[in-house]
């Protein structure tokens, strides 16, 4: 089967960086998203997160970044595709 995989990079607000982590991850895990890799770094504006995402269609992939943007405490998501 093929997958679709894309990488999101976005910076976490400084208030309740884990708290909003958890719900980005709740995110993946209830449109059945494979996370295929997750890297956060520390920073004195916050938290900057990568996530390396795999789905059967690019569709759900999107559908995510959507959801993603709309979390309290998320900053603006960049798109990588691998």
């Amino acid at each position: 089967m093929d997958t679709t995989q894309k990488s999101y990079r976005f910076r976490i607000e400084p208030d309740a960086p884990i708290a909003t982590l958890e719900a980005a991850l709740q995110v993946v895990r209830r449109l059945d998203i494979e996370l295929r890799g997750l890297r956060t770094t520390a920073t004195p504006g916050g938290m900057e997160v990568r996530m390396h995402l795999a789905a059967q269609e690019e569709d759900i992939l999107t559908l995510c970044r959507m959801r993603l943007h709309n979390l309290m405490g998320v900053l603006p998501i960049r798109e990588f595709r691998q």
